[in-house]
């Protein structure tokens, strides 16, 4: 039941050490199997077992290095803390803390703001500061840019943990802003696009579609159009050679056609007119 516990859990990485930060590789490597032993429940199994579990995690080339230790007393090889004494002196051959503090001013800042914290705290432990609080508040100041660090600046007598408030208050802001700023600009353009909707132009149509009036000009332009969808010009007998292709003198024969329509309205109206006139004497004299 033991085994089949341990197996469901994510082995560790192995331990790198010729690339990068040796020191800094065998911690995080460190505490990671110190979590995995404890949720494995490896940490209740005899000493031997656990080293063969970190040995193992660790990769080959800790096998090596393993094999070349030499141990003060005899057992020590199969004892948990001792092999991590051994691991950390041979990952920490000498602690130079100037280039500890160099590497600790270095670090940039990054979002969110709690892993930036979270590596200074981790490069911190390793200076052996002094006043290790206020380096860490100077870092986050000296760090961030901007508005945040104005709000930094303005306050009198901060100290890491008022720094570390406001870091965190004004990022969360930040992120509420941001979420209000996207929601109202949605908001905006579904409302423009049904306002342009609203007041849309009406799409082009054909005046061979469109309804028919009693407007001379309207009537001409028909009639004109009609006579164009002919295949020959009732007006210069020019044979199209396509459908509703005009001839050379279409504008003369639109404003031709749109005169002889006005003559035939006004023409109608003086018929009629002299027909009420005629139908009226003959009423007064009879």
């Amino acid at each position: 039941m033991a085994e089949a516990l341990t197996n469901t859990f994510r082995l560790p990485p192995q331990l790198n050490v010729t690339e990068g930060n040796v020191s800094e590789n065998f911690k995080k490597w460190k505490r990671q199997v110190e979590i995995y032993l404890v949720a494995s429940g490896a940490v209740k199994k005899d000493g031997a077992v656990q080293v063969a579990i970190i040995l193992n995690c660790a990769g080959p080339n800790i096998v090596d290095i393993f094999d070349q230790i030499q141990w003060t007393e005899r057992g020590d090889e199969k004892k948990l803390d001792k092999l991590f004494e051994k691991l950390e002196a041979y990952c920490n051959p000498r602690k130079n803390e100037v280039l500890e503090s160099h590497r600790f001013w270095m670090v940039p800042y990054q979002e969110p703001f709690d892993n930036f914290l979270t590596e200074l705290r981790t490069r911190a432990n390793s200076c052996n500061f002094q006043e290790k609080d206020r380096m860490m508040r100077d870092k986050i100041i000296f760090s961030v840019t901007g508005k945040l660090q104005e709000l930094l600046l303005r306050e009198d007598k901060i100290n890491l943990d008022k720094a570390i408030k406001i870091c965190r208050a004004y990022e969360q802001s930040n992120k509420h802003v941001k979420e209000l700023r996207e929601s109202t600009n949605s908001t905006h353009t579904v409302n423009k696009v049904t306002h342009h909707d609203k007041f849309k132009k009406k799409t082009y149509q054909p005046e061979s579609k469109r309804p028919q009036t009693r407007h001379p000009q309207s009537q001409s332009k028909t009639s004109y159009n009609t006579q164009i969808n002919n295949k020959e010009c009732n007006f210069c007998g020019y044979k199209h050679e396509r459908k509703k292709e005009k001839c050379p003198a279409w504008g003369k024969h639109a404003m031709r056609a749109k005169v002889e329509t006005i003559l035939k309205l006004n023409a109608r109206k003086y018929t009629q007119s002299a027909q009420h006139k005629v139908t009226k004497k003959k009423m007064t004299a009879g």
